[in-house]
């Protein structure tokens, strides 16, 4: 038997022969994850390193230089000659002196005090004339004659005017350096009064000498001003074509060339080193989520170290094909790749971080437009939503199309909103659309190649493992039908459980099928194969009898590996005794000897880590003492049941599981139900260790 399946094994693929010779290295799965991340991140920033080092102002290109990809910038030059311009275009700011114009009243007053102080005294009519015209400050004339010999009445009237007008102006406002403004209008406002033009001109001379600017520009405010309004202008974005070459082959680079180029990062410089270091760091910090999401999921040592490897090639396989079809065309390119293959192959969490992760990742390697990617958002919320309730690997072919649907109706509702013509919008949609079917046909192939390269536990694969006809399970029918019957029942008994716990139920049922492949190796060495034929048992020692018992956990392992059985049901095969003693033979053998250590009766485990991999081996045991009973009743059920859990607690055989205390009383409950309903009497052992040693 054992050459048979070393043969088997023999004859696997190449392939599978290589991931399982990488499966032996420690960190394997790390070090995969290590490297598609700094693969991931080599691609995103490729299209940033320039392609050229340096240029010169006055040198001449050698070769066309055009950036690898489109690059959106903000052009400094024709933004700075904008915000000049509207920073000239900021009218000056003057403050008003309030001041001012009770100043300017008071020397009007005392003005006309003056010309008064001249009318009183008894002089001739041409030097009274030309001693107003010196208080006035003006030419001797007609007006300054009229002053000094009209009435009284008439003086002030020409007073009472030119206070009003001044009074007018002032208020208004005089702006500084504008004071010839101010006297016309000043005239204005006298001539507006409806008085007799030698008393508009009269009053005009009182008003002159009065005027003084009261507006006086504020430089503060107005270079603030001018700053605000600069500031306020939006930097002027422009954008360069991808192939579309900035500088000709030939051409002579000027100042204006070089600083473009600089500002682009098309030459090697403090851009252009910013653009590929910022690609590499998020793109890293992607995949170090991805691998703490991973990490969490898993249960530490070799087993996170797979999952890790199973994340790196799952991911990697996605970005690199996205990669690819970008390179085609950016619309088509399946972004919601990963996530269906996530759900496919891992937990709900992980499968949202690495599917988010994976379309970070795409996006960077290829950014798209706001309203692409609010689709692609829309489209994951709809993949999520689905794959989460269907858990059919036939899921894939109504997530992805509907994702790409939503997605592509989405990006035309919202680009209908722009400028954009119908046609490249329903194009784009389209093309949105065929990005969520081509997901869906890639998952299907890329599902079906790594679960056999990894052995991974998918859905598909395990309900091929649930057919009893198949080889595996029909030689172990022909070979040890005790076995067979029994890991049926078992079957029976921790699917149910597992659906009452949240487990995996489908992966449950599958491993316990599998539990004692191993038994194949010597199925006569067991109770429920041996029949009429005499107990072997009884003519060799407890400790060859015990290297024996102990020996089908490891040939089952082996078996399982050969037939490429998912890890996750290897797993299950391996911890299905934990590391428990064999009792019975260490008791016997412990009979004849004293001071005996049960080291060398234990099976070497691992323990059970997964609640699935617990609910097979308390399954295991619960089932094989129940048949030991000599009658079956709810009490003696019961009883053992708490016993067998209790003593395998305990032992602390449930200490790396994830069942809860909860979890187990409710299994215990199922347990009771299910065995009371469908186990029947049968020959009773002498103990229920022995029953335990009999499976």
């Amino acid at each position: 038997m054992r050459a048979r399946h070393q043969a088997v094994r023999g004859s696997e693929n190449p392939g599978r022969r290589l991931a399982r010779t990488f499966r032996r290295f420690k960190h394997v799965g790390a070090f995969v994850l290590a490297l598609v991340a700094l693969g991931s991140a080599m691609l995103s920033a490729l299209p940033y390193v320039p392609p050229v080092r340096s240029v010169v102002e006055g040198a001449t290109a050698t070769a066309d230089i055009a950036p690898r990809r489109t690059v959106v910038y903000v052009d400094q030059a024709r933004t700075e000659e904008l915000r000049k311009r509207v920073s000239d275009e900021v009218a000056p700011i003057y403050k008003f002196d309030s001041s001012r114009l009770p100043a300017a009243l008071t020397s009007f007053d005392a003005t006309v005090a003056r010309i008064l102080t001249i009318r009183a005294q008894d002089l001739p009519t041409d030097k009274a004339s030309e001693r107003i015209a010196a208080v006035l400050m003006t030419s001797a004339g007609s007006t300054t004659k009229y002053l000094a010999t009209c009435s009284e009445s008439e003086l002030q009237s020409c007073k009472a005017a030119a206070r009003q007008a001044l009074t007018a102006v002032m208020s208004k406002g005089v702006l500084e350096g504008a004071e010839e403004t101010a006297l016309e209008n000043i005239n204005t406002e006298l001539r507006n009064l409806g008085i007799a033009d030698n008393q508009v001109r009269a009053a005009y001379l009182f008003a002159v000498p009065a005027v003084q600017p009261n507006l006086m520009y504020d430089q503060e405010a107005t270079l603030e001003a001018r700053d605000k309004a600069a500031a306020a202008v939006s930097p002027i974005v422009s954008t360069l074509p991808a192939g579309v070459p900035v500088v000709k082959k030939g051409a002579t680079l000027d100042s204006a060339t070089v600083q473009l180029l600089q500002t682009t990062g098309l030459v090697w410089g403090g851009r252009a080193l910013r653009n590929v270091t910022s690609q590499l760091a998020v793109t890293l910090l992607v995949w170090v989520l991805v691998a703490v999401a991973a990490a969490l999921d898993g249960s530490g040592g070799a087993r996170t170290d797979r999952l890790l490897m199973e994340v790196g090639v799952v991911g990697g396989a996605c970005v690199v094909l996205v990669w690819l079809v970008d390179g085609i065309l950016a619309m088509l390119a399946p972004f919601l790749l990963a996530l269906l293959l996530g759900f496919v192959f891992f937990d709900d969490l992980l499968a949202v971080v690495l599917g988010l992760g994976t379309m970070a990742v795409a996006w960077i390697m290829g950014p798209t437009t706001a309203e692409v990617l609010c689709g692609l958002v829309v489209g994951t919320i709809v993949v999520i939503m689905v794959m989460r309730k269907v858990s059919e690997t036939s899921a894939l072919m109504i997530a992805g199309p509907l994702g790409g649907l939503t997605a592509g109706l989405v990006y035309a509702f919202l680009a209908g909103l722009t400028e954009q013509g119908s046609r490249p919008v329903v194009t784009n949609a389209l093309y949105l659309t065929g990005g969520g079917v081509l997901a869906a046909l890639l998952a299907l192939g890329l599902t079906y190649a790594i679960e056999r390269w990894f052995n991974v536990a998918t859905g598909m694969r395990l309900r091929e493992l649930l057919d009893t006809g198949s080889k595996l399970l029909t030689e172990l029918f022909e070979s040890a039908p005790g076995t067979y019957h029994h890991s049926l029942n078992v079957a029976n008994l921790a699917s149910g459980a597992a659906q009452r716990v949240g487990a995996d139920w489908l992966l449950t049922r599958v491993g316990a099928y599998y539990h004692d492949i191993g038994k194949l190796l010597h199925p006569q060495f067991f109770g429920e194969n041996r029949g009429e034929l005499p107990n072997i048992h009884e003519d060799i020692s407890p400790e060859l009898s015990t290297k024996v018992i102990l020996e089908h956990v490891q040939a089952g392992v082996t078996i399982a590996q050969s037939h490429h059985l998912p890890s996750k049901v290897i797993d299950i095969i391996a911890e299905h005794h934990g590391t428990s003693v064999v009792q019975f033979f260490y008791d016997k053998a412990a009979a004849e000897r004293a001071n005996l250590s049960p080291d060398a009766f234990r099976y070497q485990g691992p323990k059970p880590h997964s609640k699935e991999s617990s609910l097979v081996f308390l399954a295991d045991g619960v089932e094989a003492a129940a048949r030991s009973l000599p009658r079956v009743d709810k009490a003696s059920l019961e009883a053992l049941i708490a016993n067998i859990v209790a003593a395998r607690m305990s032992d602390g055989q449930l200490s790396e599981s994830q069942l809860t205390l909860g979890n187990i009383a409710a299994v215990k409950e199922y347990f009771l139900t299910s065995l009371i309903s469908f186990y029947h009497v049968r020959d009773a052992y002498s103990t229920t260790e022995e029953a335990n040693e009999r499976v």
